[in-house]
């Protein structure tokens, strides 16, 4: 299959290195020194897992060949998503297929909403800790890489269409496998999707309004916010009908307990070095759900003011 990749940095060059390692046709798309260092010096993966040199990859800034892309992994930071929509496409074809895999909640429905045909969606997320060390080099430090994959709500429409969808994921994720990736389907895509979110948005928004670590919120006067906020955004996931269970609540703090006591969140770095952050998807979005449908989420909405005040000055 022949994979777009767009967005070359800590996860779609991670996730597609290994893909091309494994011999799939991977076409990367990356800009500025990204760019550069993977067209002069090529993408280099080190990894807990084995590392990988790809010394000439298929890398671009634009995307403007004829040959056929079956599936585009969107791996960019949400506020850079309607930008890349733009870039991609003229590239979509009947046969492609769609996977963002961003930490949002909204990224399906905003390439639909943008007109991309909804059955060539999928719902994705990726877990990993791997940073851009340098260009061109990508460090992954922690944890088992890993893609949960799944059909939206609105792709089960017929038997037929869950048949000839489900066929076609399922070859998707043997690419995956083939490339040694850690590789789930889920039934229930958009419960992960919510889970994820869970975790990297309310810890972010705190995180990002208080200027602290982890370690420094799961602890003393602030565990108590840490875990009232994340109680607030599985409230929001319930009433957009999306079940989180008081287990799953529990196995997030659990993994932010587990988490290096220096850990930031990467909107917290963006937001302190003052430079584009996803706090639209991560905190507004989730904000307005909360007061569309009347919930009482204190912390979110005093980490909401603050931060929106903040990024005004």
């Amino acid at each position: 299959m022949h994979f777009l990749i767009v967005g070359s940095g800590a996860v779609g060059g991670y996730f597609g290195a290994r893909l091309a390692q494994s011999g799939e046709q991977v076409t990367f798309i990356a800009r500025n020194q990204q760019l550069q260092a993977m067209k002069t010096r090529g993408l280099v993966v080190k990894s807990i897992n084995g590392d990988v040199t790809l010394k000439n990859p298929q890398v671009v800034e634009h995307y403007e060949q004829d040959a056929t892309v079956d599936v585009i992994l969107i791996a960019v930071k949400t506020f850079q998503l309607d930008q890349a929509l733009v870039q991609i496409k003229p590239v979509v074809k009947p046969q492609t297929r769609i996977i963002p895999l961003l930490n949002g909640v909204d990224a399906t429905q905003r390439i639909i909403d943008f007109g991309i045909h909804p059955q060539q969606v999928y719902g994705g997320v990726a877990k990993i800790i791997s940073q851009l060390t340098e260009p061109g080099v990508i460090t992954h430090s922690g944890a088992e890489p890993h893609v949960t994959l799944g059909l939206l709500a609105h792709q089960q429409q017929s038997e037929q269409d869950l048949q000839r969808e489900g066929e076609l994921l399922e070859k998707i994720a043997q690419c995956f496998v083939k490339a040694k990736v850690s590789i789930g389907i889920t039934q229930n895509i958009e419960q992960a999707l919510w889970r994820k979110f869970i975790f990297v948005a309310a810890w972010g928004a705190l995180a990002s309004a208080k200027s602290l670590s982890v370690g420094e919120l799961r602890s003393g006067k602030h565990r108590h916010e840490l875990i009232s906020i994340i109680e607030e955004y599985a409230q929001i996931a319930q009433a957009k009908d999306v079940t989180i269970t008081s287990k799953l609540i529990m196995q997030t703090i659990q993994f932010i307990d587990a988490l290096p006591e220096a850990s930031q969140t990467s909107m917290q770095r963006d937001i302190a070095n003052g430079q584009s952050s996803e706090f639209d998807s991560l905190v507004r979005y989730p904000y307005q759900l909360a007061e569309q449908q009347q919930l009482n989420t204190p912390v979110l909405d005093n980490c909401y003011q603050f931060l929106q005040t903040m990024l005004k000055t």
